[in-house]
């Protein structure tokens, strides 16, 4: 599934492709992704509509129109794309396709269809965003707000890491990482770290959802940018997907184990 890093490369990519420019047209490929409207409405709303501006919440990217203003939300889930192309030929896996007044199309590919579009008057409207904490990159994720709240949960840090309701779009790949980086055994029960613990998780947090973005994200599978290339963070995986390999650190076996029905990827040497 694209993460936090994978998201915000993407929706940095449309900024500088499709604002400003108007959906002149809509094919729906398969309709199963289009959600809480008919096909009919759901190209109603967006046909002659201006592209304003494109953001992110949690893993969620929001495109905002014009005249009347609303919004395009668009979760990708486990394998949504947004390409934006100078050929207006559909793939294999595209669902939507939107054309626009430059004559380049934003496809919409999802090759398991489990991602969601849906054209809203106000974010209010889609209940995700409302269940969210808050952004690791924003003001509002701090040290003393995450001492505050890591001193309440007794569940192991890792699967708090991937709560949504705790903090918004930590993926399984950057909590591995991050908890690598930290030396914080993923097992732990969050309100078992220190103080200089938890500083050091909140620092390397940013730190490492920062370095994803600068590559451009983890490609693993499905991921792809706006213009249809891979992630390079792959090159500087830790722990993810590393199961049995020697740690980078110290040369111990990699270990994997499952927490809340995920895979967790640590180092039993680095990590205590």
């Amino acid at each position: 599934m694209p993460e936090l890093p994978e998201v915000e490369t993407i929706v940095r990519d449309l900024r500088k492709k499709i604002i400003d420019l108007q959906i002149t047209d809509i094919t729906i490929h398969d309709g199963r992704v289009v959600r809480q409207s008919t096909y009919k409405e759901f190209s109603r709303k967006l046909k002659n509509q201006s592209i304003a501006h494109v953001s992110r919440r949690g893993k969620a990217i929001i495109i905002e129109l014009t005249y009347p203003k609303s919004f395009l939300v668009v979760q990708l889930m486990m394998t949504g794309q947004l390409i934006v192309s100078s050929d207006s030929i559909p793939q294999r896996d595209t669902k939507v396709s939107f054309q626009l007044s430059n004559k380049n199309c934003l496809h919409y590919n999802d090759y398991r269809t489990f991602g969601r579009l849906q054209v809203v008057v106000s974010l209010d409207e889609i209940p995700y965003f409302k269940a969210l904490g808050p952004e690791p990159l924003e003001k509002n994720f701090t040290v003393s707000w995450l001492t505050q709240e890591l001193k309440k949960r007794k569940m192991p840090i890792k699967p708090l890491l991937l709560n949504h309701m705790f903090v918004a779009g930590i993926g399984n790949i950057y909590a591995s990482e991050i908890l690598f980086a930290s030396g914080i055994d993923p097992r732990r029960p969050a309100l078992s770290l220190g103080k200089e613990e938890i500083s050091l998780l909140h620092r390397v947090t940013k730190k490492i959802l920062q370095q994803a973005i600068r590559h451009r994200g983890t490609s693993m599978n499905t991921y792809r940018d706006a213009t249809g290339a891979k992630g390079k963070f792959m090159n500087r995986i830790k722990v993810y997907g590393r199961e049995k390999e020697a740690c980078y650190s110290c040369d111990s076996v990699l270990v994997r184990e499952f927490q809340a029905g995920r895979s967790t990827f640590y180092c039993p040497e680095c990590q205590k």
